[in-house]
């Protein structure tokens, strides 16, 4: 079920070419590639190596590492791109986009894209919340360097 992730890979270019830019075209360059990288070995090793879920039906698919490799980094560049400087905007902010990131892993899995085998989708906020605190660190490090 490829349709989902690439019309919201799709419209996440379009809101990235159109968004009022914060970041500078190397923010953006160096976020994408760690993010996509992230995202990747996540997927490999929660999914290949573990087999807590399936991405389109499991195994090793090119249609799935492109959307591996690009539509998280695409959400990613929007959350850095829109990120709040105070700590208290913060937390509001990336709660608000835990929520909306369950909500969208939920919807890929009533879609068929994900299929929990032994994964529970609470585990997701944990990982998103922590990814998010990440990528914020990220930026702050690739600006201070």
């Amino acid at each position: 079920m490829y349709w989902f992730p690439y019309l919201s890979l799709a419209i996440n270019l379009i809101i990235i070419w159109f968004m009022p830019k914060r970041l500078t075209n190397k923010e953006i360059y160096v976020s994408w590639a760690v993010i996509a990288l992230i995202n990747l070995s996540t997927d490999v090793m929660l999914s290949l190596y573990f087999r807590l879920y399936e991405l389109n039906g499991g195994g090793v698919q090119l249609g799935v590492h492109i959307i591996e490799l690009t539509l998280g980094a695409s959400f990613g560049i929007i959350f850095l791109n829109f990120m709040p400087e105070s700590r208290r905007s913060f937390f509001f902010y990336t709660a608000a986009w835990v929520i909306f990131s369950v909500l969208f892993e939920l919807l890929t899995v009533k879609l068929d894209f994900i299929n929990y085998i032994t994964w529970k989708w609470w585990y997701s906020a944990f990982y998103y919340f922590a990814a998010f605190l990440l990528v914020r660190w990220h930026l702050h490090y690739i600006r201070s360097n």
